[in-house]
Parts: structure tokens; C-alpha cells; sequence
């Protein structure tokens, strides 16, 4: 090393110019985190703030404010956020002797001496708060790869679906090129433009179009897109042969994970925790001639979506669910709902084999089905045992009384990029290749770093960061702009590894030391006590909490209830056992989440909004278990009047089909490409409603007793330190329980 140049926020892709005389480096930051200033590490409980301290674009996050201790994050499109910054390597580097005697120490020329060698910060793609049709973007362009010729450098924007042209000899922006695959689908984003390579006689740019799992095929001399190639899940890197025959792309998520459990299941070496069965694959293949990419693109299209011409006086979609009849309108705007409120309730990390694969309309194996009915087991000393023990018994009963899915699939492989999808926000590359890196343990936040971009690297947090904000915004700002009311319950307010907790905090659950921004609509519709992820807090106090804000707030007919609420019960995640507190097994923790639910279902079916209510079900993620269809296999219940009764769909849905459902009850436009894809969730409804109450189903004292979890209500009682739980997503806790439960299948 010779030389530190400064650049822009988290630099994630570099070129050099063919003359080498120039490189380009992309950054894909926004701001620069800092610890509040008021905050005392010596006394982190007492300092920290209550809750988050400002919404996204305010005044308050751009300023700061010097009374409260919160410093200035500035302006996301300062020209450090999002842009491509070009340094000059034509002028010889300065030779340490003529530096200070200081600087001398070390061989390698400080920063101070290297920022005249930027020659330019060039803004690509879409600025945050632009107009993009009828809204303001919300997320920034997100550049991340670039190539070189001896006349543009070319960059991908992962969060606006095109390709920027810079002029090499002006560095300004000459075109963009969108990696549009269909018109149809008009300025839906999702491609998730990554990795770029271009042909040895550069007359062709490939692009990695991560989000469609295909390859975009650019003529460079015209600066046009003539189409596109399929490949495996998630291409991220490529380049072309030597003799500009074959493309090879490393595929991140190649095959995805296959089964990680079951009675035909093999444990390989790399056990069945859902991070190591994601093994990338990488592709080779004969480049297409032009005249072929038609029909390429054809199959790409196929791959992803299903169009089908639709006539508007379509009565019938099968004779089993007559869309005319059915409450879920065919499309927005369709017909009118009788669905007017919609409740969307996250659990933690659980597979369907695990709860539901004794249900006989499902597809299940039972040898998985620890969370089930009628289950014996013993705590890890192995001191305590139970037999014949219903553990999740109103997820049994909802399932009967209700419907749900036995071929749901989370889109996410653990808590990082599930909290993202529970939002409608789609993972772009910053977050696929960060939290991949955290979790695997090559890159993460270090409370002792002084590094600049430490606190961006945020593990498994619960939240989105402006860093990861699509163009659209997430669902807080499509519900917000499209002027649909809710209130939120936990749900996204868990930010990552820079907070503190501990089992005294029954309040909020967490507090806070740096200050990232919340999404500015989140912020001033969430609970300010209700306790977001905390293990240490059973799902009965929030649950508590939960009646007792509602009852303050919607109880008269003078506070309507919003349309959405949004609502986080996660302690179906586990942790281990602490039987003072009332959690003698690990299966406590679910049966704790299991009475919650039973509980929060049989208030709001009491409530004069049932006759109109639908409450979906899901977890963020299925990391925590096995199942024998997919690792990726998952819960997902739909609570309402309108169900079918004891109904299993086996319509395939992902996290996209549960944001579909919701706007065409709201009747909303689309928010991205994933939820204008989906199927939404018509065929686990009917047109003849049943307003009968729930009654929830008591749980077993000897498995988890709600009042010795709900002693702590006294705030004198000082619970044990959140150590005896578990952090969000701790790998070590998840491979560690994971290698337990194969153990338990040797023996």
C-alpha cells in the first residue's frame, strides 16, 4: 500500500480507466453514524435514549439538535451519499521523505495529502426526493459496480433498475439505461442491477440483475438494452471469457437450501442451519447471438411473472373461489372489500414442519413436528421431562378454525433481510452482501472501532436503514402517501447491534445509542411502550400492552381504528431456558408465543371491528428450524370472518402474495416488482363470513406458567440480565441449537 484516497460513504466497487490514469469508485453509503453525544459508555441503561430520535429527512436528522445530544446526520444526497467519486492516478504519488516527521512514521501517505487527486463526485440514478411519477423516491440510486471503457464508465444503480453512463472525459452522467424487463410493468423496481462486465472488444455490457435472477445484455455503442438471459438465484458477479465466447456469473444463492430436515434427510458436513445450505453456485455458459435474446428474455419473463389478459366483466376465476364473490377484490380498485382493517402479526424464525406438520391437510412430517401436539421432551439438563404436552395448541386450533398455508415460503434466509421483506422492502445488494458478512462473521459492528463506518455495519437488525430504503420507501410510505392510516406495535424499530437491552426493560424493549433515523411515517404511528424484540420479555406483557393501548386509543367511535396496525410477538425465536422466570424448557418460549396469539386473536375477535377484520399471521424468517420441503418453508395464518374453516392452501405464496392481498384490499397501486408478482391469498377466503369470537385455549403450567412470567408486572422486580436470553439471530445460538437438534435425531 502506497497511498490512502479518500472516498464517499462505504466505497463498494472500484474500475480503473484502460489508460489507468483514473479509477472510479462507487459508494453506497448515505450517512455517517454516531453515538448520541449525551451518551455515557460507562453508563449505557441510564443515557441511552427511550426511543428512536428522528424520522428520515427531517429537519431534526439533517441538523441535529445540540439540547437532545443528537448529532447531524446531514443531507442524504450530499455528494458522500450515493455517488461515484473519480480519483486521478496521473500525477506521481508524494514520496513519504517530504513529508512531516510525523507522518514519516508511517510508510503509507496519510489521507490529509490525497484530496486533490478527486477529480469529480458525480450524483448517478434518481436523487432521494425526486419526482418519479406522482411520489418523491425515498431511497437513493444505491451505485455499486462499475467498468470502464476508454469512453464511459458504467454503473449500476441497485435501487433504480438502470445503468448510468458517465462520459470519461467529463465525468458527467450522459444517459441512464433502465433494465426494464417488461413494460408492463411500467416503474415497478426490483431488477437490483449488482455486478458488471463487459466483452473483450467492449461492444457489449453484461449486467448481473440480481432481483430477476438473469443477466441484462447492453449494447455499448448505442447505449441500449437488447435483453436479457436467465440465470440462477441472485447473480451478483460476472465476467466474459478471454476469447468473449462464454459468460460465467457466480450465482450467490445458486439452488437455494432444499430441505434441512425430515425423516429422509441426510445431515451433510455443513449440518442444516439454513446460513451454510445457501452454497452459491456459478454458471457458464456460450454467450447468445442477439437474434436469440428474444426469446431469452421470453423465458426470463416466465420466470418471474404470469401475465393474463383480464376482462372487466370477469365474474369467476375457478369454481372453487368466485372472484366476484370473493372479499379479496381481483385487483386495486376491482370491486369494494368488505375487509376494511387489516392486522399483520410477525413471529420469530419458525418452519411449518415444525408447528403444523401434524395438520392431515397438509404436507408435513411429523418427525419434525417438535412445536406440535401431544409432545415429550426434556429441558437440557435433562432433569425435567413432560409428556403428552400440546405445545402450540392455538396455532392447532386457529389452523382448524381458520386457514393457512402448508407452501409459504419466506423470502429471507434469516432475521437481517426478513425484517426488511416484512416491510415490503426488497434486500438490495448493500444489505444480501453486509448481512451475509455479519452473519458468517467476516464483517460486523465492533463497539470498540473508531472506524467511520462502523455503526453502518448493523447485523441482525429489526429495522431498514436509509442505506437499504428502495426508491418506493417501504410500506409505511406507500401506506402513508396513499393515505392509509396505521399504527405499529414493535414492528421495525429494532436497530441492529448499536442498542442496548436488558430484562428490565419492559417498556420499548430496547434503547437506543446511535441515531439512525426511523422512516419518517413510522415514527410518529409506534407505540412508545410496547416492547419490540426483547427475549427477555414474554409475549404475554406485550400482549397486555397491546389491549391497553388499544382500549386508550380506539375503544369510542370517536378514534377510529386504523386501517393497518402492525404488531411484533416474537418469542416463538426461543432462547435458553430460565425456569425462575417461568421458561423451564425451550418450548416455553412457544407456548408463551402460542397463548399470545390465542390471547390478541380472541380480543380483536370481540372487538366491534371483527365483522370487518383480517389478520394475517407469518414469521420473518425460518432459520430457527427444519422442514422437509425447504428450509424456507414457513408459517402463514389468515384470521378473519372470511376464511375458509379448517382450509389448507397449497397456492405457492411468498411475503410479495401477503403485501399483494393488502393493497388489493386497500386498493392501492403495487409497491414493487415482488408483490405485483405474487398470487395474493383469494384461496384461503369465502364469501360466507362466520363473525363467531375466538375463545383462546389455555396453555400447560407445567410448561409455561403466564403468571410467573407476568410476576415482573411489579417494576420493583429486577429480571435477570438479557445474558441468560439471546440476541437477535446470534449465530453461535443458531447453529448451536441446530447441532443439538441433530443430535437428538442420532440418538
Amino acid at each position: 500500500i502506497i497511498a490512502n484516497i479518500p472516498t464517499g460513504r462505504y466505497p463498494f466497487g472500484v474500475t480503473l480507466s484502460p489508460d489507468e490514469k483514473q479509477i472510479y469508485v462507487a459508494n453506497v453509503g448515505v450517512f455517517e453514524y454516531s453515538y448520541y453525544k449525551d451518551l455515557n459508555k460507562e453508563d449505557i441503561k441510564n443515557t441511552a435514549k427511550p426511543n428512536p430520535t428522528t424520522a428520515y429527512n427531517s429537519k431534526e436528522m439533517s441538523e441535529g439538535d445540540e439540547k437532545e445530544g443528537i448529532p447531524a446526520l446531514g443531507d442524504p444526497n450530499a455528494p458522500e451519499a450515493f455517488s461515484v467519486w473519480a480519483v486521478d492516478l496521473s500525477k506521481p504519488f508524494e514520496s513519504p521523505s517530504l513529508l512531516s516527521a510525523s507522518s514519516q512514521t508511517s510508510k503509507i501517505l496519510p489521507m490529509s495529502s490525497q484530496t486533490n487527486r478527486i477529480t469529480a463526485k458525480i450524483k448517478t440514478g434518481y436523487l432521494v426526493g425526486q419526482m418519479v411519477e406522482d411520489f418523491p423516491t425515498v431511497g437513493g440510486s444505491s451505485p455499486n459496480s462499475l467498468v470502464s471503457t476508454d469512453k464511459y464508465v458504467f454503473v449500476s444503480n441497485g435501487n433504480n433498475d438502470c445503468i448510468s453512463v458517465i462520459d470519461i472525459k467529463t465525468n458527467q452522467v450522459v444517459k441512464d439505461i433502465f433494465l426494464t424487463l417488461d413494460e408492463r410493468l411500467g416503474n415497478l423496481r426490483g431488477v437490483i442491477p449488482f455486478g458488471l462486465a463487459l466483452s473483450p472488444d467492449k461492444k457489449r455490457l453484461y449486467v448481473a440483475e440480481a432481483g430477476i435472477n438473469a443477466v441484462g445484455v447492453i449494447d455499448v455503442a448505442d447505449l441500449k438494452l437488447l435483453g436479457h438471459i436467465p440465470t440462477a438465484w441472485f447473480p451478483s458477479k460476472l465476467k466474459v471469457s478471454n476469447d468473449g465466447k462464454k459468460l460465467i456469473v457466480a450465482n450467490a444463492k445458486g439452488y437455494g437450501s432444499g430441505a434441512n430436515g425430515g425423516k429422509d434427510f441426510q445431515v451433510g458436513a455443513e449440518g442444516s442451519y439454513i446460513g451454510a445450505l445457501m452454497k452459491g453456485t456459478v454458471s457458464v455458459f456460450n454467450i447468445p447471438q442477439d437474434n436469440e435474446l428474444e426469446e431469452f428474455t421470453k423465458q426470463v419473463v416466465e420466470n418471474n411473472f404470469k401475465f393474463e389478459m383480464i376482462n372487466k366483466d370477469f365474474q369467476v376465476k375457478t369454481p372453487e373461489s368466485g372472484k366476484a364473490k370473493n372479499p379479496i377484490p381481483l385487483y386495486s380498485k376491482h370491486s369494494e372489500s368488505p375487509i376494511k382493517y387489516i392486522v399483520f402479526i410477525s413471529k420469530e424464525n419458525r418452519t411449518y414442519d415444525e408447528v403444523f406438520a401434524q395438520n392431515p391437510n397438509g404436507k408435513g412430517d411429523t418427525t419434525l413436528a417438535r412445536y406440535g401436539l401431544n409432545r415429550s421432551f426434556s429441558n437440557q439438563e435433562e432433569d425435567k421431562n413432560l409428556s403428552g404436552v400440546d405445545v402450540m395448541p392455538n396455532h392447532h386450533a386457529l389452523a382448524k378454525r381458520f386457514a393457512m398455508s402448508d407452501n409459504f415460503y419466506c423470502d429471507s434466509d434469516v432475521s437481517a433481510d426478513g425484517h426488511r421483506w416484512l416491510v415490503g422492502t426488497y434486500p438490495n445488494e448493500w444489505v444480501e452482501t453486509s448481512t451475509a458478512a455479519a452473519y458468517g462473521g467476516k464483517r460486523s459492528f465492533r463497539p470498540e472501532s473508531k472506524a467511520k463506518g462502523n455503526l453502518a455495519f448493523v447485523g441482525a437488525a429489526g429495522a431498514i436503514f436509509p442505506e437499504d430504503y428502495n426508491e418506493a420507501g417501504s410500506m409505511w410510505e406507500h401506506l402513508n402517501r396513499n393515505k392509509i392510516e396505521f399504527f405499529n406495535f414493535g414492528f421495525g424499530v429494532e436497530m441492529g447491534s448499536a442498542l442496548y437491552s436488558d430484562s428490565t426493560l419492559k417498556y420499548g424493549g430496547v434503547k437506543y445509542v446511535a441515531n439512525y433515523p426511523l422512516p419518517e411515517p413510522l415514527l410518529s404511528r409506534t407505540s412508545k411502550t410496547f416492547p419490540t424484540y426483547n427475549m427477555a420479555i414474554p409475549d404475554q406483557f406485550r400482549v397486555d400492552m397491546f389491549i391497553k393501548e388499544f382500549e386508550e386509543k380506539w375503544s369510542t367511535p370517536k378514534q377510529p381504528l386504523p386501517q393497518v396496525l402492525t404488531v411484533i410477538l416474537p418469542n416463538d425465536h426461543g432462547a435458553r431456558e430460565r425456569a425462575h422466570a417461568g421458561f423451564p424448557f425451550v418450548e416455553s418460549y412457544m407456548a408463551d408465543n402460542d397463548l399470545a396469539i390465542g390471547r390478541i386473536v380472541e380480543y380483536l375477535s370481540n372487538t366491534p371491528y371483527w365483522k370487518n377484520m383480517a389478520i394475517v399471521i407469518t414469521e420473518d424468517d425460518p432459520q430457527g428450524g427444519r422442514d422437509h420441503i425447504d428450509a424456507h418453508r414457513s408459517l402463514l395464518m389468515v384470521i378473519s370472518p372470511y376464511t375458509k374453516k379448517n382450509y389448507v392452501s397449497h397456492t405457492h405464496y411468498s411475503f410479495g402474495s401477503i403485501f399483494k392481498t393488502f393493497w388489493h384490499i386497500l386498493g392501492l397501486p403495487y409497491l414493487n416488482q415482488y408483490d405485483a408478482g405474487a398470487t395474493d391469498l383469494s384461496d384461503m377466503f369465502t364469501s360466507e363470513p362466520d363473525f363467531t369470537p375466538y375463545k383462546a385455549l389455555p396453555i400447560d403450567k407445567r410448561l409455561f406458567d403466564p403468571q410467573k412470567a407476568l410476576d415482573p408486572f411489579d417494576e420493583k422486580f429486577d429480571w435477570k440480565a438479557l445474558g441468560e436470553s439471546e440476541e437477535m439471530d446470534k449465530v453461535e445460538d443458531m447453529q448451536r441449537r441446530s447441532k443439538e437438534e441433530e443430535k437428538k435425531k442420532e440418538d
